[in-house]
């Protein structure tokens, strides 16, 4: 098969040199052997001055490496884990938003010592507003347009809180913002062609945290529960722990019909969902010192469960991997390397 060469225009191109690097992302063999075809078959679709591949194309290059390498592994499931996982992730940040904007932005500032930011009490309310946005978007966009505007919440959850700190303006503390960035991450990974459940998830999920934070309120008579972000630690937790038990009870149904990818999915949250919960875990172990733990205790017991979900992830691959090598060697062994027809296996005379 003859495998296309980039556009003279474009051979040797920075451009080209750009998609090769982004080709890294596959296994070296296949890069060997299919290389040129993908770059030449990108190049030839670009629009004449371009300097860098779009974002559409890198993001598509890096996706599809993963797909093969996991492939290699025998680990598919966890490619297709990223969806579903992307899905519980978006659903749990529009549930946090809401609770956080009607339940603690829109209390008075006094409660938590703070100027308040216009309606609000900091401007925390930007970033809960922002991945409002995102789950609309998930519900009438395209796949790919809300992974665009997902991405777009994720870069302004990170860069807030240093315009906050620039303007001299309150912010969210980071035991929210720590699992914020870990689930949007996730959002990355929206289906591409979502399902009309998976659409009418974000609105069904803001309109009942809505009708539960009112119901909420009334029960309190003019009450405040909720007063500030240093009131919010328990629930969060909760939130967590609830997120990862749902996708977890999915994961159990779709396995009994010998589909992993849920148990996966499962995996993938197990982190965001730990990090809700990093605060409490942080003064149960190190105590805590004017209503909170310290700010050096939370960062050892985040990286601590950074750490865990990293390992607990690879180990879960490359047991796979070994698996998925075993089931094939035993194939291979089974067949004759000529004919490909399963050998008989005889007792000896």
């Amino acid at each position: 098969m003859n495998q296309p060469n980039p556009a003279p225009e474009h051979a040797g191109s920075p451009l080209e040199s750009r998609y090769r690097r982004l080709l890294r992302a596959y296994p070296g063999a296949y890069q060997a052997e299919r290389g040129d075809e993908i770059v030449g078959t990108y190049l030839d679709t670009v629009e004449p001055g371009r300097r860098w591949p779009s974002p559409h194309d890198a993001v598509d290059l890096l996706g599809a490496g993963l797909r093969e390498r996991l492939r290699g592994y025998g680990a598919l499931g966890l490619a297709a884990a990223l969806p579903l996982a992307a899905t519980a992730a978006l659903n749990t940040l529009v549930a946090v938003a809401i609770f956080l904007l009607l339940q603690v932005e829109f209390e008075d500032p006094s409660f938590a010592r703070l100027d308040p930011v216009g309606p609000f009490q900091t401007l925390g309310a930007v970033i809960w507003l922002g991945w409002l946005f995102v789950g609309l978007a998930a519900t009438v966009l395209p796949g790919a347009w809300a992974r665009s505007v997902a991405a777009g919440g994720l870069l302004l959850t990170v860069a807030l809180p240093l315009v906050a700190a620039l303007l001299g303006q309150p912010g969210p503390p980071l035991f929210v913002l720590l699992p914020t960035v870990a689930l949007g991450l996730a959002t990355l990974a929206l289906p591409s062609h979502p399902g009309w459940v998976a659409r009418s998830l974000p609105p069904l999920t803001a309109g009942c945290l809505a009708a539960a934070s009112v119901a909420v309120s009334v029960a309190e008579h003019g009450g405040a529960m909720f007063t500030s972000y240093s009131s919010t630690p328990e629930l969060l937790a909760m939130a967590g722990g609830l997120m990862f038990a749902l996708v977890l009870l999915v994961g159990l149904g779709r396995a009994l019909r010998a589909d992993d990818a849920g148990l996966w999915a499962a995996l993938l949250l197990a982190t965001p969902a730990s990090l809700f919960g990093a605060n409490m875990l942080s003064q149960g172990i190190w105590g805590s010192r004017g209503g909170g733990p310290t700010p050096a205790a939370f960062a050892i017991t985040a990286g601590s469960i950074l750490l865990a979900g990293a390992a607990l992830l690879t180990v879960a691959v490359a047991g796979q991997a070994a698996r998925h090598r075993t089931v094939r060697r035993r194939a291979l062994n089974s067949t004759c390397p000529t004919c490909g027809h399963r050998r008989k296996v005889t007792a000896e005379a």
